[in-house]
């Protein structure tokens, strides 16, 4: 059979579509139905965690019940302040979800009566309890942590406490509070232990109310995700017998305040160079931190070891802010100078480079550091070593690879040296350096006073 064009046409029109409508069609039914699913998958995960939501609630009010059934002496945390019945963490299965109820027991000090160590004073600070539950779910979707707070009353009068306080304050680097800081307290003197996990709240407090009296007995540690760590340590610690923070000590009827700093974690990126900027690989190098946790000189960060790599780098994070002292493992080289100077202070959050510069070893080596009051290296400072038949002069001059208000010797003699160090604006100064090749290597720092 034949057709003729017109009649092509008609037939098409008549009887189907043609490939691109059929394209076009397709592809608006793909477009509306993937956008139908996503909105029903929408409205069944916003079914689903208001389901959860109201189980959550459920499981809030059921415990909130138990706790106002109990003795009001038994209103507390297993082992914690107060001390009562009730687990720290649950968990517990409903509808085939995982719900932990983290529950916190405080007691509160109302100002209507007095406070503790507060005028008028408290003699039974303990006045009520506030009950805080959070409740999480591992395996539902899109749940957000719930909060919920209640109040628990005695029935009967108060009584005068036998008990004290321990206020414990968190803040910063800068004396800022840190909100949200992971306070543990440990005490050991009494049976069973106590312990006690808690957050500081939005001025960096954690307040305990009626605590258990003990002589140097709770041990305190503060911490927060990307922060340091900060803690109170035993006589007979790691701090030695005189820590810069002894354990609390809790006394009847005050209250015990101290204080914990940390702050936000920072890194060093190492380079290990020659004099002339070049890597060198695989330099074996420490760092020590000047922060002490006991008297007269036991160090929080004791001495790190560390090597670069094969192209003289190296990153070390989670490093605490503090200054840190730069020194060479081994036998094959000595440091020429770091930049910046050694010490090398860094900051909370602070990602720093750090520089070090370095020499095959010769015998006596010398660096000379030269800084003003604030630490600051001082530049174009004159430095003259001297002793009878040798009289050698250096300039603390920025340049390239030559570090900031240092100059170095190496090879020389072991004898007694004279040093005189000269500066525009500032007192001359004058001192004798002993080199005896015990140690090999010295690094003399310097404070320039001004005129």
């Amino acid at each position: 059979m034949n057709f003729t064009k017109k009649q092509t046409s008609s037939f098409k029109s008549k009887f189907g579509f043609g490939l691109i409508e059929t394209l076009v069609g397709t592809s608006i039914f793909i477009v509306i139905a993937i956008s139908t699913y996503q909105v029903f998958g929408i409205l069944m995960d916003a079914v689903a965690l208001s389901r959860t939501k109201i189980l959550s609630t459920s499981l809030a009010n059921e415990q909130f019940e138990i706790i106002r059934n109990l003795p009001y002496s038994d209103v507390g945390i297993v082992s914690g302040v107060p001390a009562g019945k009730i687990e720290r963490n649950q968990t517990i299965v409903r509808d085939n979800n995982s719900f932990n109820i983290q529950t916190t027991i405080r007691n509160v000090d109302d100002p209507y009566d007095g406070t503790i160590g507060g005028s008028p004073g408290d003699l039974s600070p303990a006045d009520y309890k506030s009950i805080d539950l959070d409740v999480t779910c591992a395996n539902c979707k899109l749940f957000p942590t719930l909060s919920f707070t209640t109040t628990v009353s005695p029935r009967s009068l108060e009584t005068a406490s036998t008990n004290g306080a321990l206020f414990v304050r968190v803040f910063n680097s800068s004396g800022m509070p840190v909100q949200g800081a992971t306070i543990h307290i440990e005490n050991t003197q009494t049976n069973p232990d106590t312990i006690i996990d808690e957050t500081t709240d939005n001025d960096g407090w954690l307040k305990i109310i009626d605590t258990i009296p003990g002589t140097e007995a709770y041990n305190i540690i503060a911490t927060k995700a990307g922060y340091s760590t900060d803690k109170t340590y035993p006589i007979t610690g790691e701090a030695g017998p005189t820590p810069v923070k002894l354990d609390a000590t809790v006394v009847i009827k005050q209250v015990t305040q101290l204080s914990l700093s940390i702050d936000k974690l920072s890194s060093f990126l190492v380079s290990s160079i020659n004099p002339s900027c070049d890597a060198v690989q695989g330099i074996d190098f420490s760092l020590t931190g000047t922060k002490l946790i006991g008297t007269p000189s036991v160090l929080k960060y004791i001495k790190h070891d560390f090597t670069t790599d094969t192209l003289g780098l190296l990153s070390i994070p989670d490093l605490e802010w503090d200054s840190y002292l730069v020194s060479l493992n081994g036998s094959s080289y000595d440091i020429a100078g770091t930049i910046p100077m050694n010490l090398v202070s860094l900051n909370p959050e602070e990602s720093k480079s750090l520089k070090i510069i370095v020499v095959p070893r010769l015998a006596n080596s010398l660096l000379i550091s030269v800084k003003d009051s604030a630490g600051n290296p001082i530049d174009d400072a004159t430095v003259l070593l001297e002793k009878t038949g040798f009289s050698q002069t250096k300039t603390t001059t920025n340049t390239g690879c030559s570090p900031s208000g240092q100059a170095f010797w190496n090879g020389l003699d072991s004898d007694n040296y004279d040093l005189t160090i000269t500066k525009s604006g500032y007192l001359t100064s004058t001192t004798q350096v002993s080199v005896t090749g015990s140690p090999s290597w010295q690094n003399i720092i310097i404070t320039m006073t001004p005129e």
